[in-house]
């Protein structure tokens, strides 16, 4: 008896390379996976990811034989255990023979189609275009249910050895009772019935086209639809253990009318049921067949959605399928939905077997619903059939070209699952790897690890750490590097039992850079106007850091000839401007250093730094000079004005205390330290009177000068 999983299990290896580098009080990073995208998105080997994120070895998936046929429509195994194929397009059944296979019938019709054992030792099989079903115990007995049927697309039989075919082109389904003689149980309005399923209860199901509808034939012959599917073809039927219907449906994304079975299940329609003349059938597949490639350009929506059970699905998109489950209860429930067309199903216990085209890749819904996972992806095309081999594996016929492989019932011994890589920006120290898990006795986990500098895994890279399986705790280490990638080993010792893994974290941090300051402004004085004194001067910068640290900030300022620099802040500041009170310094030429520090993010003895100083800029406290000369006694002044730091703005007189008149230098413009100006004044009473001139710099500095004059 196999133990409970320990669960929740998780696993943290330091990476001893740096110490304690993970105890650094710097911002620590999480890489992690724990969801079905995030897994795949990395490679799987010999691993499944279901929908719900859980990783699990995988089972193994081997050829049966080689069979010469370009599609394996149906697969049987009869009351001895013998397993016989049915193929297109050369119209073969073919009988496994110590896992070879052996021609057990070669019929005139181009295809067979369908094929089913009953209970009492018979094996049917179903053709077309000529409508034939086939008892393989007496082949010369073949016979059409009835005259307009030309294509048995589905065989199943019940308990007691009856026989039901779903026939087209009429759309009938048709019973054989174990005395040979048939019946007809029902008559649609469709063309073909596409699928045929037997309930223990006598209850047969049948699917058609046209309208995708599931009828029900109850054993006392009443005739009632359980189902209209939202797409227009159901293809695939089966019954569950608790007498659960599943059905598959399968339209093509050119939304085709449901006239038999799409291009895809004739290989892009390089086959014909028909003779020399194309039947309505035949026109159909070919249209579809021009329509093919465009579902295979829709890759990126292939991932198909795992509703779990939704009574009330929404309108498919084109090219959209799903699986539907229509329990006891008569309510139809969408458990999966995708870009595909589902062309066979299968129950082993408790999980549901689906196989789809055009990507041949084979589903397994665990609990027929609560979760799901991609079992294969096979090089065929399609995946026509499914049924029960020996020992509870499954057999599975492909298409383009025709196989026949086989599913095993246990899981593989090893598998691997290789994430994406980690891209961390910036140089990185990694630390634990953390995960939780379900590990049953006699299964493992293990990890391994690898740092590189390019993004793609190269020789440059370093190699994989050893495994260290969960129970170990060991401590590997890699290198310090801009990428990491891992690698999680899956083993189990029982094939009927394996590691589940549901998350993986890799945490880790940057190596510490110092901080960088793209710019550093103080203003310029000089390009000011004057019209106000500018005491302070606000300093403006830029600054980040690469590690995304929090930054603090140091101001110093030093004069042309000081020997050092003068701090200008007591403590650090945090914003990236400072008010600096410039009247508290003498004028002259300035420089401010500034000092970016990451050490609110980082150890002291960890945290760096970054500095950098502005260019020269003044600070000028001095008015302007005014010297004022009479020329001669008449009225007309010389003005000349001059300052030593920066240039004149503007200048103005005001005669015996009037209003201040605007005057501009001879050359008409203010560009200068120094200007001259000539000021005519007009005629004046006589008398005494005052001329004042002010003149006003760039930095705000007001100087004044008067003159006085006698005027006749």
């Amino acid at each position: 008896m196999t133990p409970p999983p320990r669960s929740l299990l998780a696993l943290a290896c330091g990476l001893g390379l740096f110490g304690a580098a993970t105890c650094l009080a710097s911002k620590v990073e999480t890489w992690r996976h724990d969801s079905a995208s995030a897994f795949n998105r990395g490679k799987k080997e010999r691993v499944v990811v279901a929908d719900n994120g859980e990783v699990s070895l995988s089972r193994p998936l081997t050829p049966v034989g080689s069979l010469t046929a370009a599609r394996v429509w149906d697969i049987a195994r009869d009351l001895k255990g013998n397993v016989y194929a049915a193929t297109g397009d050369e119209g073969k059944v073919f009988k496994l023979v110590k896992e070879q296979w052996e021609v057990a019938y070669d019929a005139t019709d181009t295809q067979v189609l369908s094929i089913a054992a009953t209970g009492d030792g018979h094996v049917f099989v179903g053709t077309g275009p000529s409508g034939l079903v086939v008892d393989l115990n007496d082949p010369k007995k073949a016979a059409r249910p009835a005259p307009g049927v030309q294509y048995v697309w589905d065989l199943a039989t019940d308990k007691s050895g009856n026989l039901y075919a779903a026939t087209g082109p009429t759309g009938q389904l048709w019973k054989r009772d174990n005395k040979g003689q048939w019946s007809l149980l029902l008559d649609s309005k469709h063309s073909h019935i596409l699928c045929v399923a037997v309930r223990g209860d006598g209850s047969v199901f049948a699917g058609t086209d046209g309208e995708g509808l599931i009828y029900r034939v109850s054993p006392d012959g009443k005739v009632s639809v359980v189902y209209d599917a939202p797409q227009s073809e159901v293809r695939a039927l089966t019954v569950g253990p608790d007498g659960s219907v599943f059905a598959g449906t399968a339209v093509e994304s050119s939304g085709g009318s449901g006239s038999g079975r799409p291009s895809s299940l004739f290989g892009g329609g390089t086959s014909s049921l028909g003779g020399s003349s194309a039947t309505p059938l035949e026109a159909s597949t070919a249209k579809r067949a021009a329509d093919a490639p465009q579902l295979k350009e829709n890759r990126p929506a292939d991932r198909p959605s795992f509703s779990g059970g939704t009574a009330a699905p929404k309108p498919p998109s084109p090219g959209e399928n799903a699986v539907y489950r229509i329990g006891a209860d008569g309510v139809a429930r969408e458990i999966l939905r995708g870009r595909f067309l589902v062309h066979a199903l299968a129950i082993q216990g408790d999980r549901l077997y689906v196989g789809t085209g055009p990507e041949g890749i084979l589903y397994e819904l665990r609990g027929t619903g609560r979760s799901t996972a991609q079992v294969a992806r096979l090089d065929s095309g399609q995946i026509l059939a499914l049924a029960d081999d020996r020992d509870g594996g499954l057999l599975v016929g492909t298409g383009d070209p025709g196989t026949v492989v086989r599913l095993g019932a246990g899981h593989v011994p090893v598998g691997s699952l290789t994430s994406d890589v980690l891209d961390a920006k910036l140089i990185s120290r990694f630390g634990s790897v953390n995960w939780k898990a379900d590990v049953p006795r006699g299964c493992s986990l293990a990890v391994q690890l690898r740092s590189g500098q390019v993004g793609e895994p190269d020789e440059t890279w370093s190699p994989w750490t050893a495994e260290q399986a969960l129970s170990e705790g060991s401590h590997p280490s890699v290198p310090a590097g801009r990428f990491a990638q891992f690698r999680v080993i899956f083993r189990t010792d029982d094939p009927s039992i394996t590691p589940e893994l549901r998350t993986v974290a890799l945490r880790y941090q940057t190596e510490n850079l110092a901080p960088e300051i793209t710019k550093l402004d103080v203003p310029d004085i000089s390009a000011g106007d004057g019209s106000t004194k500018q005491a302070k001067l606000t300093v403006r910068w830029d600054a980040s850091d690469p590690n995304g640290d929090e930054l603090e900030y140091r101001l110093f300022v030093k004069k042309e000839g000081w020997p050092s620099w003068i701090a200008l802040t007591e403590n650090p500041v945090t914003e990236s401007k400072y008010e600096w009170d410039s009247t508290s310094v003498p004028g002259g030429f300035y420089r401010v250093r500034l000092v970016a520090s990451d050490r609110l993010s980082n150890r002291p003895e960890d945290a760096l730094t970054r500095d950098r100083e502005s260019e020269p800029f003044l600070i000028d406290h001095e008015a302007p000079k005014v010297a004022i000369e009479r020329k001669g006694d008449g009225p007309t002044l010389r003005i000349r004005l001059a300052d030593d730091a920066t240039r004149l703005t503007k200048a103005a007189y005001a005669i015996d205390g009037g209003d201040w008149r605007p005057i501009f230098p001879d050359d008409s413009l203010f560009d200068a330290q120094r200007e001259t100006i000539t000021l005519k004044l007009a005629e004046l009473k006589s008398g005494t009177h005052v001329v004042m001139v002010r003149a006003t710099d760039a930095a705000g500095n007001i100087g004044t000068a008067d003159v006085v004059f006698e005027a006749k």
